[in-house]
């Protein structure tokens, strides 16, 4: 069965192993370049995508093996171990996906797509040191730190350490002020250092931008309910029952508890 963290990665890195066969498949590749020859690899990879998308996570495996099998080139190489990563991701098969995704940075040594895949499976499966120290190192590997600072900043947290996870998803939110994730992960570090009115406008701003957000609507709850006003509170977990009702019940009875 597909864990939550390896459809994440399915969605995110399928794309990634098929995006440069889509540009070498649109074009005819030239003598000498390192798409010549490889129709065989691409085709694998395009089915490997769509079988992803399709939700064929084994079906896709087997392609982007098939794809590693004829790969040619590195570019065809790192692309096929990143698919196999994916797919095994999303099949719960964490250390077959960290062995590929660790390929894969053999090829493509600092690539920041595969380091931040690396980390996801690495905090999957209760690695949290290892997961930080590749979030740390996609943060500053490409041009989008984003998703690696809002998931160093959630080891951060796991790990107990607020003041950095405030830092590093403070960080992302001044990058990115409409991201759902970040604004999330700085209004978890504001709460969990008591900071109350901090971490109100960040949930409230993920409620404004997604008024179904569960996480955003408890974290709203619980910090009207630490800053006194129990009647919006109430309204969270009133909103809450249809979400989630384990939520609204938590929240409710962190209410009571406090009239």
């Amino acid at each position: 069965m597909a864990t939550k963290t390896g459809r994440v990665l399915a969605s995110m890195l399928a794309a990634a192993a098929v995006a440069v066969a889509g540009v070498a498949a649109a074009q005819e590749p030239t003598p000498g370049s390192p798409w010549a020859g490889a129709s065989p690899a691409l085709d694998q990879l395009k089915a490997g995508y769509a079988a992803m998308e399709a939700g064929s996570f084994e079906s896709a495996l087997a392609h982007y093996r098939s794809a590693l099998e004829r790969a040619g080139t590195a570019e065809l190489r790192f692309q096929s171990q990143v698919g196999v990563g994916a797919a095994a991701a999303a099949l719960g098969r964490a250390e077959e996906a960290r062995a590929a995704y660790a390929e894969a940075l053999r090829i493509k040594p600092g690539n920041p797509e595969a380091l931040l895949a690396l980390g996801q499976v690495a905090k999957a499966q209760g690695l949290l040191d290892e997961a930080a120290a590749r979030f740390a190192e996609a943060a500053v590997a490409g041009p989008d730190p984003v998703p690696a600072l809002t998931e160093l900043g959630v080891v951060y947290e796991l790990q107990g350490r607020h003041e950095e996870a405030a830092e590093v998803c403070g960080r992302a939110v001044s990058r990115a002020p409409d991201d759902l994730e970040a604004l999330l992960c700085a209004g978890v570090a504001a709460y969990h250092r008591g900071r109350y009115a901090e971490a109100a406008p960040l949930f409230a701003a993920v409620v404004e931008r997604d008024p179904a957000s569960a996480r955003g609507r408890y974290g709203l709850g619980l910090a009207k309910l630490y800053l006194e006003d129990l009647d919006g509170a109430a309204s969270e977990e009133k909103a809450l029952a249809e979400l989630d009702p384990a939520l609204a019940r938590d929240l409710g009875e962190r209410i009571a508890a406090e009239r």
